[in-house]
Protein backbone atom coordinates (compact mmCIF):
# COMPACT_ATOMS: atom_id res chain seq x y z
CA UNK A 1 0.00 0.00 0.00
CA UNK A 2 1.45 3.52 -0.85
CA UNK A 3 0.79 7.15 0.58
CA UNK A 4 -1.36 7.37 -2.75
CA UNK A 5 -3.55 4.42 -2.96
CA UNK A 6 -4.36 4.68 0.80
CA UNK A 7 -5.76 8.44 -0.05
CA UNK A 8 -7.75 7.20 -3.01
CA UNK A 9 -9.37 4.47 -1.30
CA UNK A 10 -10.61 7.84 1.24
CA UNK A 11 -11.65 9.87 -1.06
CA UNK A 12 -13.67 7.02 -2.97
CA UNK A 13 -15.26 6.04 0.15
CA UNK A 14 -16.52 9.46 0.66
CA UNK A 15 -17.59 9.90 -2.83
CA UNK A 16 -19.17 7.12 -2.58
CA UNK A 17 -21.10 8.03 0.42
CA UNK A 18 -21.11 11.82 -0.60
CA UNK A 19 -19.28 12.74 2.88
CA UNK A 20 -17.42 15.85 3.59
CA UNK A 21 -13.78 15.61 5.59
CA UNK A 22 -11.89 18.28 6.80
CA UNK A 23 -7.64 18.76 6.19
CA UNK A 24 -6.87 16.94 9.33
CA UNK A 25 -8.99 13.74 8.43
CA UNK A 26 -6.51 13.31 5.00
CA UNK A 27 -3.20 14.45 7.52
CA UNK A 28 -4.52 11.56 10.06
CA UNK A 29 -4.39 8.80 7.53
CA UNK A 30 -0.57 9.14 8.47
CA UNK A 31 -1.43 7.35 11.56
CA UNK A 32 -4.01 5.25 10.51
CA UNK A 33 -1.46 3.52 8.21
CA UNK A 34 0.58 3.09 11.18
CA UNK A 35 -2.40 1.44 13.05
CA UNK A 36 -3.34 -0.86 10.20
CA UNK A 37 -0.30 -1.68 8.58
CA UNK A 38 2.32 -1.54 10.79
CA UNK A 39 4.30 1.09 9.57
CA UNK A 40 4.00 4.75 8.58
CA UNK A 41 3.09 5.29 5.02
CA UNK A 42 4.34 8.58 4.90
CA UNK A 43 4.24 11.79 7.13
CA UNK A 44 0.96 13.90 7.39
CA UNK A 45 2.83 16.53 4.50
CA UNK A 46 3.05 14.09 2.36
CA UNK A 47 -0.91 13.17 2.68
CA UNK A 48 -1.56 16.60 1.63
CA UNK A 49 1.35 16.91 -1.31
CA UNK A 50 -0.63 13.85 -2.76
CA UNK A 51 -3.99 15.05 -2.07
CA UNK A 52 -2.74 17.95 -4.13
CA UNK A 53 -2.28 16.22 -6.90
CA UNK A 54 -5.14 13.65 -7.07
CA UNK A 55 -6.93 16.94 -7.17
CA UNK A 56 -5.98 17.47 -10.09
CA UNK A 57 -5.71 14.57 -12.25
CA UNK A 58 -8.29 12.38 -10.75
CA UNK A 59 -10.71 14.00 -8.60
CA UNK A 60 -12.63 17.05 -8.56
CA UNK A 61 -13.05 18.27 -5.11
CA UNK A 62 -14.16 21.34 -3.77
CA UNK A 63 -13.72 23.26 -0.81
CA UNK A 64 -16.89 23.84 1.25
CA UNK A 65 -17.56 26.95 2.54
CA UNK A 66 -16.84 26.09 6.73
CA UNK A 67 -16.84 27.93 9.95
CA UNK A 68 -13.12 28.33 11.39
CA UNK A 69 -9.90 28.28 9.99
CA UNK A 70 -9.92 24.75 8.70
CA UNK A 71 -10.67 23.31 5.32
CA UNK A 72 -14.09 21.37 4.94
CA UNK A 73 -13.96 19.56 0.95
CA UNK A 74 -16.26 17.73 -0.66
CA UNK A 75 -15.03 14.98 -3.22
CA UNK A 76 -17.17 14.37 -6.73
CA UNK A 77 -16.07 12.06 -9.85
CA UNK A 78 -14.77 13.69 -12.56
CA UNK A 79 -17.52 11.53 -14.64
CA UNK A 80 -20.04 14.32 -13.20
Amino acid sequence: MTVKQHLINFLNYHLIHKMKFKTHDLQDLSIRGLQRFGKRLGSPETYTRQFRDLKKDMFIIDKIKSKGNEATWLVRSKDD
